[in-house]
């Protein structure tokens, strides 16, 4: 493992890739195999970016001590740490907690399902903090994929009382921070793929630099069907997609 600087971390929240865990509402249309194929891919995209930016990687996972994690990831990463708390705002407050106690000055905790999470917005996120407390990217959802603090302005309050996993995860998120005289850079909007309507969301304006994605997405013939820009063999009209 790489040992991390003090100066910012990449908290990464991931779920153990096993199929029929993760991505179900996708794994309902083209099976578990292929959702968690996806998936996959997906981490792989965000911790090549993450390492473009040079930060360190806190590996935050849902399982109980890290074996079932594949070995990219955790050769990937400084720490690899069970995430904990009951609810999604507990886990990403404790992980916050856990970076800040290691002596990291800021922290930028992101997702796992985003391909359009690029080493750009990541450091933007970072460089945000510079003159803001918290740094957000929303999720085309009502929620966020991003959320970064710096650990002198750190206030767990913007967990609390949130209702996640509902369209008014960002509006509560933001009021927490005025609550807390929080000064928050919001940064560029993503696509989280949950559900096949985001995965056509994402196919229709793809991100260059989520290689392994794309490809993945390509063999199985979702940009033929849905991005707007395919030649008339079913391959893509540019050289856009990275396989």
């Amino acid at each position: 493992m790489i040992n991390p600087s003090t100066a910012t971390v990449v908290a990464l929240f991931v779920r153990v890739p096993i199929p029929g865990r993760v991505k179900t509402r996708l794994a309902s249309h083209f099976g578990a195999d292929a959702a968690c194929t996806l998936y996959r891919a997906m981490v792989a995209d965000i911790l090549s970016n993450i390492t473009a930016c040079s930060y360190p990687i806190y590996l935050f996972h849902d399982g109980k001590d890290g074996s079932e994690l594949p070995e990219g990831w955790i050769a990937a990463s400084s720490r690899v740490i069970p995430q904990e708390g009951d609810s999604i705002g507990a886990r990403m407050a404790a992980a916050f907690e856990r970076c800040f106690a290691d002596g990291i000055d800021q922290v930028v905790l992101v997702g796992s399902d985003i391909p359009g999470l690029d080493n750009r917005l990541i450091c933007e996120a970072s460089k945000s903090l510079e003159s803001h407390d918290v740094a957000i990217a929303p999720a085309a959802d009502g929620g966020y994929c991003l959320i970064a603090a710096k650990r002198g302005n750190y206030k767990p309050d913007v967990f609390r009382d949130v209702p996640w996993s509902s369209d008014q995860v960002l509006r509560a998120t933001l009021e927490r921070c005025r609550n807390g005289n929080l000064a928050v850079g919001l940064l560029k909007t993503l696509q989280d793929i949950d559900t096949i309507e985001d995965l056509k969301a994402y196919c229709r304006e793809s991100n260059d630099e989520a290689a392994t994605t794309n490809g993945c997405l390509i063999a199985a013939g979702f940009f033929q069907r849905w991005h707007p820009a395919l030649g008339p063999a079913g391959q893509p009209a540019a050289a856009q997609f990275k396989r």
